[in-house]
């Protein structure tokens, strides 16, 4: 008897490994099957649960990644990458709250951990805590020579529109790995933020350079962007279809693809591009809001109505949302319900002037002078909303 078991423990072992060399390899469908295999005859519980997340995760699969994952961490519950791990994950399925708090554990065990620091980050931003996150930020004392991180926490900055500072993590990013195609896009970003357009195209051909034909949608996109800055709009439709020949459901194409129509007033084809961006991702706020805007503009108010009570279905607490529909009901001469959205996003958000400036207009209409001029007069001390690009 003993001698069979450690016969079966030694061909166990061997397959153990074989099962890491198809995973080397990228054969995942072979590897995950030995792994399940050695993981049902009750052999090498944590490693085989470890690499089958893995697995599932790298395929795609982010709830069976998940059960995985949340066997590991049943048998090690302290182990801290599995707990990053599963903060990722989580944020991969848009479940912020439960995220953030896996990020908190692993900063709890040790507050240097720069994937939790940059996956609590990624949350606050998500969740549109910018000022949390700003302040979490300033604790921090960013000193890595990983270029992955310091592109991430480049990535981040610019979310927060703190530039300076993610100019300099992505130039820290750029000089230990310069063929990075992905680097060179979010140094991009960030000089088109700076204003520096010329030099932000530079970095996005650079990226296009380093990157194969099949990636090199979010750099085309970008330049896009940049072109519809310097009112090149030729140059920025162009951008746009190069990058939807290669990914024709990139939602965010489509939405710039609007933009452009937009600015050349040409709104037939704005709406088709907007709706075809809603067709790809219909779960997506911000292309709810932008189409409601430009249906307000034509004064198709009932429309635009119906298009920023989706987005705020999605986003109950997306002030621009709020404001947009505020507006739209300011137009219909509907004041009173105007107030009471606006007073939404105030109540929520009190020290905007954008919501102030709203609800002092919306004051005026329904002859309530002095809280309009009470409220204008502390406007003036207060800050706008940023205008935060997305990555």
């Amino acid at each position: 008897m003993g001698i069979f078991s450690r016969l079966k423990k030694n061909n166990v072992e061997r397959a153990f490994k074989k099962a890491i060399g198809f995973f080397n390899q990228g054969n995942y469908e072979k590897s995950k099957e030995i792994f399940q295999q050695i993981l049902d005859m009750g052999y090498y519980d944590v490693g085989c649960n470890d690499y089958l997340f893995e697995i599932y995760f790298n395929l795609g699969d982010l709830d069976t990644a998940l059960t995985y994952l949340d066997n590991s961490l049943e048998l090690v519950p302290d182990n801290i990458d599995n707990i990053i791990n599963k903060g990722t994950i989580l944020y991969k399925l848009k479940q912020y709250e439960e995220s953030l708090e896996y990020f908190n554990k692993a900063l709890s065990m040790d507050d240097t951990n720069d994937y939790a620091r940059v996956g609590k980050l990624s949350v606050l931003i998500e969740l549109e805590k910018y000022d949390e996150a700003k302040n979490f930020y300033k604790l921090l004392v960013v000193n890595t020579d990983d270029d992955y991180i310091l592109n991430i926490i480049a990535s981040l900055l610019y979310s927060m529109n703190i530039l300076d500072d993610a100019l300099k993590y992505s130039n820290q990013s750029l000089e230990i790995d310069e063929n990075n195609g992905n680097y060179w896009n979010t140094k991009g970003l960030i000089l088109e933020g700076l204003y520096d357009y010329d030099n932000a195209i530079k970095c996005f051909n650079k990226s296009i350079d380093l990157t194969s034909k099949s990636k090199n949608v979010r750099a085309l996109n970008n330049k896009g962007c940049v072109y519809i800055h310097l009112l090149q709009y030729e140059e920025a439709l162009n951008c746009f279809n190069e990058a939807l020949d290669i990914d024709a459901d990139d939602a965010d194409c489509w939405v710039n693809k609007s933009i452009v129509y937009h600015k050349l007033k040409d709104y037939d084809n704005l709406e088709l591009c907007i709706d075809k961006a809603l067709e790809i991702n219909s779960n997506d706020y911000i292309i709810w809001d932008k189409k409601g805007i430009f249906l307000d503009e034509v004064n198709r108010y009932e429309e635009a109505l119906s298009c920023f009570d989706k987005a705020l279905k999605i986003n109950p607490n997306a002030i621009n949302s709020l404001i947009n529909k505020a507006n739209t009901l300011y137009n219909l001469k509907e004041f009173n319900r105007a107030l009471n959205v606006i007073n939404e996003a105030f109540n929520g958000d009190s020290n905007y002037r954008d919501v102030a400036l709203v609800k002092v207009k919306i004051l005026k209409k329904l002859e309530r002078y002095e809280e309009a001029e009470i409220l204008e007069n502390k406007s003036k001390n207060m800050p706008v909303i940023e205008d935060r690009p997305l990555i």
